[in-house]
């Protein structure tokens, strides 16, 4: 009966060695698995972040300045009032408006001499991945349109 009393107490003591060699392990192992997921999450949530201010920014600056547009006599996209609708559409989101591709077309008829034609203006940028060192080059384009008919004037 000793005998099994002694075993069973040096196993007692050989499993409590065992748990305290592994004591905070599992706080080290949250830690460390927390990081590798926290990192990838909170950066996808960044690169949305600014992936949907671009998105905000063009769809507001094409739809200004397709506005703008259709009421002139001649539709320009380099005209005054219009550049200056797309650049507070994006610079209102933080976007430079030096930085975005603007392209104007008309259908069916391509000058837009015609009243009741529709003129398409579509607006691009470039959005930088954020947090990447230096010039790393890797962007993601945006681009929106908006279409209006052309006014009659009287």
């Amino acid at each position: 009966m000793r005998r099994i009393a002694w075993r069973i107490r040096r196993a007692a003591l050989r499993l409590s060695g065992a748990l305290s060699d592994t004591r905070g392990s599992a706080t080290l192992e949250f830690l460390g698995i927390g990081v590798l997921l926290l990192v990838p999450i909170a950066y996808g949530m960044l690169t949305l972040a600014q992936l949907e201010q671009a998105m905000l920014a063009t769809e507001t600056a094409a739809r200004n300045g397709a506005r703008t547009l259709v009421s002139q006599a001649v539709p320009q996209p380099d005209d005054p009032g219009t550049a200056q609708q797309i650049a507070w559409a994006l610079h209102d989101q933080g976007i430079d408006p030096e930085a975005a591709e603007i392209t104007m077309r008309c259908s069916p008829n391509p000058d837009c001499a015609v009243h009741g034609d529709a003129l398409t203006l579509t607006v691009r940028v470039e959005v930088v991945l954020p947090l990447l060192p230096g010039e790393s080059g890797l962007a993601l384009p945006v681009e929106a349109s908006a279409t209006f008919p052309r006014e009659p004037f009287g």
